[in-house]
């Protein structure tokens, strides 16, 4: 799949490789300023979540100020004195006449409590004992059934003197706090009568919200496990719904298929838990609204960035495909230039560089063209000149070939054998036309170079060949092989020798071809060729023979071959490493 990419941006033109280049750059900066504004976004939300808590927290304090005030009511009252003292003959007394004037006390003194407090929501104050229930108001309007009130004292009792609220009958008859009232005078706490005063929670919750406006603030009211007040839009809410993970004291919450701002606090004197819900859905729909214009303009600012690209890369773009024109003429119009609308002659940036030396190369080019045209010319009136002055190489085959057949006439197979290698030897030698030369077509050189020798130096001469078969078709240079085995015999029989034995062995190692070539009765110079190369040997005879050589391999495969001389075992060594696949690799 890479490779795929990398051969289509290889092959695409020059406009989208500029446009692919340019557009990671884009991207990052374009993903750069989203990520800042989101981060901006996400710490600006944070603050104003911070301050607009703290503003609920604050505005909700009034309900923990209703509540403390309700419960100094209740402490006043039992610390009244009058009270304390009526309830107290009330108790000790079994006259009716003391009953009526305490009563009359009682209610003058719930009275003005009434009046004192009534602005923190509560509804009427009332203390029974087992003679009379005395309430705060001579009107009583608040009728409360009797299994209602029974429950009441019975939990007032039930605490020992101590303040209890009751949120059992809150959907009815409101919330209720209680007290049993006992007697201070030398500390004897015997029961007096039971303190009951009803709160209008529902009413201290309304007046904190603008009920009048649908996107105003709700309070609910919960103790954990149920919910005591919440406005009724949201009274189908339960206290689970309520519940958050979230450490912090505020969170955006979805009820009801409504987002709620909802700051989430504790009621330290009850216990109960206030949640405050402001309405999220406008700010939410505008910070939506807000983030997708600036998201559409960035795409948009994207996209009006590659436009700008392409149109500014136009001017540049049109010098490089006319100098793409100029080279295609070139090559396909016999090499001739043709006239453009521009001049760069005096343009010193890289598109001028560029068309300046596109000229001067073509220029240089139809003059090489030129000169080169008449020099073949002139090539061909010296190779007829020099045909005139030469044998004709069929009439030397047709000699040496009458030669063969008049000695087989004569039964001389010597001379016929001699004769015979002669003539294929020189029509291998003399055939300009073979340039793609083989291992075989080399060791059938040698075959006929050996046949002559053989005939010289008679029995002292001996040589082997083994070549594995699909080695023979491989590539090796012409008159590779043949100086090699005339320097072994010229190091051994021509200076004295008794007898020479060479051998010829080739094999493959990997994708290389080894080709040696050793003889008996000689040796190489330690590091022969290096010396020669160097010129620390000057070459002569044999010297020029091996500069040839190694010339031929250098120009055949470059630097994918080695040739080295070295002494193994009583044997001259010549070994050549050439690349199994050169042909192929040729073709």
């Amino acid at each position: 799949m890479i490779s795929k990419w990398k051969q289509n941006f290889t092959n695409s033109p020059l406009s989208k490789k500029i446009i692919i280049i340019v557009l990671p750059g884009i991207s990052l900066f374009a993903v750069t300023i989203l990520v800042g504004f989101l981060l901006t976004i996400r710490s600006t939300n944070h603050m104003i979540y911070q301050n607009t808590g703290e503003l609920l927290l604050y505005s909700s304090n009034d309900i923990s100020n209703n509540l403390s005030s309700i419960q100094d009511m209740a402490n006043f009252i039992l610390e009244d004195t009058d009270i304390q003292s009526s309830l107290g003959k009330v108790k000790d007394s079994k006259s009716g006449e003391t009953s009526y004037n305490a009563y009359s006390k009682i209610q003058i003194r719930l009275n003005n409590y009434y009046q004192k407090f009534k602005s923190n929501y509560v509804n009427y104050i009332q203390i029974t004992n087992q003679k009379f229930s005395v309430p705060s108001s001579t009107i009583d309007t608040y009728v409360i059934p009797p299994e209602i009130q029974e429950h009441l004292f019975q939990k007032a009792l039930e605490k020992d003197g101590r303040l209890y609220w009751i949120t059992d009958y809150k959907d009815t008859y409101g919330v209720f706090l209680v007290r049993s009232i006992r007697r201070i005078d030398n500390i004897r706490l015997d029961d007096l009568g039971i303190m009951v005063i009803n709160v209008n929670l529902k009413k201290m919750l309304e007046d904190l919200s603008i009920s009048s406006n649908p996107d105003s603030t709700s309070y609910i009211i919960s103790d954990s496990k149920h919910i005591l007040y919440a406005p009724d839009e949201l009274k189908d809410i339960s206290a689970e719904t309520l519940q958050t993970n979230s450490d912090q004291f505020y969170t955006i919450k979805k009820i009801s298929g409504k987002r709620f701002f909802m700051v989430k606090g504790r009621l330290p004197i009850t216990s109960w838990d206030y949640y405050c819900l402001s309405p999220y859905d406008n700010i939410y729909k505008n910070i939506l609204f807000f983030q997708h214009l600036f998201i559409l303009l960035l795409v948009f600012s994207f996209i009006l960035c590659i436009l700008l690209t392409r149109i500014l890369m136009k001017p540049l773009l049109i010098h490089f495909k006319t100098l793409m024109k100029k080279i295609r003429v070139f090559g396909d119009n016999n090499f001739e230039t043709i006239d453009v609308p521009y001049k760069y002659e005096n343009r010193q940036d890289e598109i001028g560089q560029l068309h300046q030396q596109f000229d001067s190369m073509a220029h240089k080019i139809q003059t090489l063209i030129k000169e080169n045209y008449e020099a073949r010319i002139l090539a061909k009136e010296s190779q007829l000149k020099a045909l005139e002055m030469q044998i004709n190489p069929h009439f030397l085959y047709n000699t040496l070939q009458s030669i063969g057949w008049r000695a087989k006439l004569l039964k001389d197979a010597q001379i016929s054998l001699m004769t015979e290698s002669l003539g294929k030897l020189l029509r291998i030698t003399l055939n300009f036309e073979n340039k793609d030369s083989s291992l075989r077509q080399e060791l059938e050189l040698v075959k006929y170079y050996m046949n002559i020798q053989g005939i010289r130096y008679d029995d002292s001469l001996t040589y082997s060949i083994d070549v594995e078969e699909d080695l023979l078709g491989i590539y090796l240079p012409k008159f590779t092989l043949q100086p090699l085995v005339e320097n072994a015999i010229h190091y051994t029989l021509e200076d004295d020798s008794d007898e020479c034995f060479i051998k010829i062995h080739a094999h493959r190692n990997k994708d290389m071809v080894v080709i040696i070539v050793a003889n008996t009765a000689s040796s190489f110079e330690e590091n022969l060729l290096g010396k020669l190369l160097l010129g620390k040997i000057l070459p002569h005879g044999f010297g020029i023979g091996i500069l040839n050589v190694n010339k031929r391999l250098e120009l055949a495969f470059g630097e994918s071959y080695k040739l080295s001389f070295f002494n193994k075992d009583d044997f001259a060594i010549a070994e050549i490493y050439i690349p199994y696949n050169y042909m192929e690799d040729k073709k």
